[in-house]
């Protein structure tokens, strides 16, 4: 591998991806990137480089359907009145991954919860005087199985407010019991007792550091505080704590193939509205990005690294297999040689912007350390939009405008409170 300028490499990039098929290029990201950044990686992917074939490390494999609405999820300041604290989360910071900005400022802010509510109770499963899981699906389905069973479900969300409770109720006690219990070493009395404790509390509050479930299992926990009425009582709820400083705002820019900018589902409405917007075609092709990964189906494979998150094995191979393949990132890789272009990338300090927490709520990121970088990562995706004949902003309040046009006000009553 050789040094090369900026724009050497931008027009290498250009030559090779120009006339791309629709989802012939693979797009990946992590949470390390700020929302701006974000928007517009999307956004050159999907008309610029005729992708659809969006996704992140933080999600792979595990699903990507873990977007509460922010009207369910438990805020941090009714947290202080909340009667007991659920926790399946690191118990201390240094446990988490990597240095400490990767430690979602979350988790910080969880931790500084529960350091001013010393007298508040904790449940940490995993240990000796709580129930060990290693499968969480297994075990919060298990307890909706015992609650229903045991006609102890009740509340407006069973009643009222709950979609597809009567088609959850019937598969879910089609599922054979004892299997879910073996699958934790459970068993019945453990859910019996568990189910007990859970119901004398009035408000008891779910932490959860999302990166310990799967999209099941979320699901799952979702339908148990619905069965329990949790989420329509003050400071009870669930919180589910991201795995990267801004996890949310893949969800929120429609860093995945079937979410468009501003958090929802891709439809005919929303693509026309992207095409409007960056009056440009738009690529949505629907994509399965695993099943296509799985047999090295992409020819170009673009990865947003910053942090070097460690990559699957399988992704490496469908770098190794690509026609091109492109990394930018903040950390040399041992393995440059398998990358036909490096760009290097602005750490989260270097760069300011935006990123949202757990809570959804928007945090203004302030530089603390100077860029050195010819371009900075919201540049260096603008100049390669332009080579493709893509109009971009590249201040960060102009393309904040741009995106938070795609925010859509009023009530989502319709999309919310599915049991699944």
């Amino acid at each position: 591998m050789e040094e090369t300028s900026f724009n050497e490499a931008f027009q290498h990039i250009f030559q090779k991806l120009q006339k791309s098929e629709a989802n012939s290029t693979l797009v990946l990201t992590s949470g390390s990137y700020s929302n701006e950044t974000l928007y517009l990686l999307q956004k050159i992917a999907r008309t610029a480089l005729n992708t659809n074939a969006l996704g992140s490390y933080d999600y792979y494999r595990r699903g990507t359907d873990f977007f509460a609405d922010k009207n369910d999820i438990l805020p941090f300041a009714e947290m202080f009145q909340s009667d007991k604290f659920y926790c399946i989360f690191p118990n201390a910071v240094e446990t988490c991954h990597g240095a400490s900005l990767q430690t979602p400022e979350t988790l910080k802010a969880v931790f500084e919860v529960l350091k001013h509510c010393p007298d508040t109770p904790r449940y940490w499963f995993n240990t000796p005087d709580t129930i060990n899981v290693t499968d969480y699906y297994a075990f919060f389905r298990s307890v909706n199985f015992y609650l229903i069973q045991h006609h102890l479900e009740k509340g407006i969300y069973v009643d009222v407010l709950g979609k597809n409770y009567s088609a959850y109720k019937q598969s879910l006690m089609a599922d054979d019991y004892e299997d879910l219990l073996r699958r934790n070493n459970l068993q019945n009395t453990d859910i019996q007792l568990f189910v007990e404790g859970l119901i004398a509390i009035q408000a008891p509050a779910f932490i959860v550091w999302e990166r310990w479930l799967t999209e099941a299992a979320y699901h799952e926990l979702e339908n148990m505080c619905m069965l329990l009425d949790v989420q329509s009582k003050p400071a009870a709820g669930f919180l589910t704590i991201k795995g990267e400083l801004n996890s949310q705002g893949l969800f929120d820019m429609g860093m995945f193939s079937h979410i468009a900018p501003g958090g929802h589902k891709i439809t005919a409405k929303q693509q026309e509205k992207m095409a409007v917007e960056w009056k440009s075609p738009v690529c949505a092709v629907p994509i399965d990005v695993a099943a296509t990964l799985d047999r090295c189906g992409f020819r170009n494979v673009l990865l947003w690294n910053v942090l070097n998150v460690e990559l699957p094995q399988d992704i490496v191979d469908q770098v190794d297999n690509a026609d091109f393949a492109m990394l930018q990132t903040a950390c040399f890789p041992e393995n440059a040689n398998i990358y036909d272009v490096i760009l290097p990338a602005n750490l989260p300090e270097e760069i300011s912007g935006t990123y949202t927490d757990t809570a959804k709520v928007p945090h203004q990121y302030v530089t603390e350390m100077k860029n050195i970088l010819e371009y900075n990562n919201l540049q260096q995706l603008a100049q390669l939009a332009t080579l493709f004949g893509i109009t971009f902003p590249q201040n960060p309040d102009e393309i904040f405008l741009e995106y938070i046009s795609f925010m859509e006000a009023g009530c989502h009553s319709s999309e919310r409170h599915f049991f699944k």
